[in-house]
């Protein structure tokens, strides 16, 4: 995706975006004219509007809904299949990070699948091209044979170059490791002694994935080797997943944080075994949420339920910062492809008061460098892979700023009335949603927005 006509990484000719849809190459009601972005000089500045240039990617459980043309128009109900039984619902959708055609998104149903997201000219929708984007009809299932048709796929992960990714699938209580490769080859499968594995991390040298499980009570921090059927585990007999959820960032090839609750663990792989390092002393009655490494500062950022960011040196020590009202809902490290200056190092952090605020993570005066409301809670943030443009998104809309300039969004896009955004839910009688999925892919020129069972794509 382009913003304001300047191309910031790659092909500066592209303005697309792209998402997940129960229907194949479904196209999106009319939108508002589009502008021309903020302007320079004396001339009024306008927000580019990008419901234009949205392109819905296809999730029915029936492949025929992936063969339908993609002019196809849009009837009140799409929400079924052909069986007539509700689309599955998305739970992740992540772009491969070194190819920018191809996308994954999985959810439940035995949703697991790879697409070939390529661009096209605006109105060639008889090949399959919308608003730019091309949805090959084709698609990779990531799901083997055996498993049952109404299975979840509980965590999925992209290795760093892309090459592999890892889907965890939970079924009747069985559970699932599967690697693939980029172009949906089956590589290796691990069992899982009880399901479901809620994180999936791979180490920087893509030779394991590290999964978080229950087990008995307690909570099993497992690394698999990808290259080989061998695991090393790690019991926490009473740290309970649904109460206090784990996360984990590896920070070396050996070593990683483990933290939830008011746990917080440095952890490292021996040839046999994995090793406790340092217990840091977290903030009492705080719930931590999110750990997030930068490979840049070497330093860690957590937040939580209370609305502080912590940011942690490798000695361990921590500074807090208050950052929001309420609960913190997103936080991401901004991407440097050179080396950032030494006295600045930027993070982005989103919270249920509906703000998105940056700080200078080296800075000591806990002040923020700039911020910006959205209104609603966020539900997820995602830099550019130059780092030089954030989204924001929130259940209704998505807002996306130049980094530096945060007077006015370079760009905006809002959910129109929709069946497919309105079902299913995991409960028919609550609005609350299952899973918000935002991310751009590797030139930071497509953003895919996935949320119950659709994905979009700009």
């Amino acid at each position: 995706m382009e913003i304001d006509g300047q191309s910031h990484q790659g092909d500066n000719n592209s303005t697309s975006h792209a998402y997940p849809s129960p229907l194949e190459g479904e196209q999106a009601p009319t939108p508002h004219p589009q502008t021309d972005g903020p302007e320079q000089g004396t001339q009024v500045e306008k927000v580019e509007e990008l419901a234009t240039e949205t392109t819905f990617v296809p999730l029915s459980a029936s492949d025929d809904n992936a063969s339908a043309s993609a002019s196809s128009p849009l009837s009140a109900t799409s929400r079924m299949n052909g069986n007539g039984e509700s689309p599955p619902v998305l739970l992740h959708c992540q772009w491969n990070p070194r190819d920018p055609t191809i996308l994954a998104a999985a959810g439940t149903d035995a949703l697991a699948r790879i697409w070939t997201i390529s661009r096209g000219a605006p109105t060639d929708t008889d090949s399959g091209h919308v608003n730019g984007i091309g949805i090959a009809h084709q698609f990779h299932s990531l799901i083997d044979d055996d498993v049952p048709p109404k299975a979840t796929v509980t965590a999925m992960a992209w290795n760093w170059d892309g090459t592999a990714i890892a889907v965890a699938t939970d079924s009747d209580f069985k559970g699932r490791l599967g690697l693939w490769s980029a172009n949906g080859a089956h590589l290796h499968n691990f069992e899982v002694p009880e399901p479901p594995i809620i994180r999936l991390r791979w180490n920087p040298n893509n030779a394991a994935i590290l999964g978080i499980a229950p087990d008995s009570g307690g909570s099993l921090i497992t690394v698999f080797h990808a290259a080989t059927s061998n695991t090393m585990s790690y019991y926490l007999p009473e740290h309970d997943l649904d109460s206090d959820p784990l996360d984990a960032a590896w920070t070396t090839e050996t070593d990683f944080l483990l933290g939830g609750g008011e746990l917080l663990l440095a952890l490292r792989c021996t040839e046999t075994k994995i090793v406790e390092m340092q217990k840091f002393e977290t903030r009492k009655g705080d719930g931590l949420t999110q750990i997030h490494f930068d490979w840049r500062s070497s330093l860690a950022a957590t937040c939580g339920l209370k609305g502080f960011v912590d940011i942690w040196n490798v000695n361990g020590k921590r500074r807090e910062i208050q950052a929001h009202c309420d609960a913190v809902t997103a936080l991401a490290w901004q991407p440097s492809p050179t080396p950032p200056p030494t006295d600045e190092r930027l993070l982005a952090s989103g919270g249920e008061d509906g703000a998105i605020i940056i700080w200078n993570a080296l800075a000591t005066d806990g002040k923020p460098k700039c911020s910006m409301t959205m209104g609603p809670p966020i539900v997820a943030l995602a830099f550019t892979p130059d780092g030089a443009f954030i989204a924001g998104a929130t259940n209704e809309r998505i807002l996306i700023w130049k980094v530096g300039d945060h007077s006015i969004p370079r760009a905006s896009w809002s959910r129109t009335p929709h069946p497919g955004w309105l079902s299913p839910r995991t409960n028919p009688e609550s609005d609350e949603e299952d899973e918000h999925c935002l991310g751009w892919d590797s030139t930071g020129h497509k953003l895919a927005y996935g949320v119950n069972s659709r994905i979009s794509g700009r």
